[in-house]
């Protein structure tokens, strides 16, 4: 009689001991489950408070702003370097491209819009660079600053913009503010919106071929006709100012400015 109560001792004892071991484990799970339940809810929470974040840095109130952010415009200045362009006495393309470039630069810059420049000493840039500068740099429109010339006849002046061969609604809305504002301006003679390049209209010059913005090349008249030449040289700030000038009314026309 001894042994059998002490047989259903050791029974009670040990079903009491499974329940507090399975009493121990509902414990823990529930703990676990819950705190990373509350940690991935926390989690969230601060990603989404930093996106919303982020987001608000890119308002300004200047009204130069559009859903990506600041406006940026790339300004490419043609040749540099070994690449001297067109020449006319000690007049070098590339060197009026390059202090007109930065000249436009301060002014768009005055206007808080962002400037990317392909380049701003006198260097060697190739193509493929220049391309990828612009087309890295999320801008909202490109030009090339170049210099034309006809040594035949040195009366034959006049800026004229070039587009893509395609003819893009916006380019030519864009080429057009330029080319109305340099006319304006400061005087030139406006020989049009053209497609293709000076030499043909079949070809593309490079930027409007491989640029994945808005794009034109802008010709600044003629180095071989005295007054163009003037205007690039001793009156290049009243060039600069017709550029910039063209290309914010661009930007306010397009109801983003």
């Amino acid at each position: 009689m001894k042994n059998h109560k002490a047989i259903r001792l050791d029974k009670f004892f040990g079903v009491a001991a499974l329940i507090s071991i399975l009493v121990f484990a509902v414990m823990i799970y529930s703990d676990f489950f819950v705190s990373s339940k509350e940690n991935r809810s926390s989690s969230s929470v601060g990603k989404d408070v930093t996106g919303e974040q982020k987001n608000s840095q890119n308002v300004e109130d200047d009204g130069t702003e559009t859903s990506s952010g600041k406006l940026t415009v790339c300004i490419d200045a043609a040749r540099g370097g070994k690449d001297t362009g067109l020449t006319y006495g000690s007049n070098k393309e590339k060197d009026i491209t390059l202090e007109v470039a930065g000249l436009v630069a301060s002014k768009l810059e005055a206007h808080n819009i962002k400037v990317v420049m392909t380049r701003t000493t006198d260097e060697d840039v190739s193509d493929e660079s220049r391309a990828r500068i612009w087309n890295s740099s999320d801008v909202n429109v490109c030009f090339s600053l170049r210099m034309n010339s006809y040594n035949k006849d040195t009366s034959v002046s006049g800026a004229e913009v070039y587009i893509h061969t395609t003819q893009p609604e916006e380019s030519v809305k864009f080429a057009d503010d330029i080319l109305t504002s340099i006319s304006k301006e400061t005087g030139m003679k406006n020989r049009g919106i053209r497609s293709g390049t000076a030499a043909s209209d079949k070809d593309n010059y490079y930027i409007n071929a491989h640029s994945k913005c808005i794009s034109c090349v802008v010709n600044m008249g003629f180095i071989s006709n005295t007054s163009d030449l003037n205007l690039v040289t001793t009156q290049k700030d009243k060039m600069a100012q017709a550029i910039a000038d063209g290309i914010v009314n661009y930007f306010k026309q397009a109801g983003v400015y």
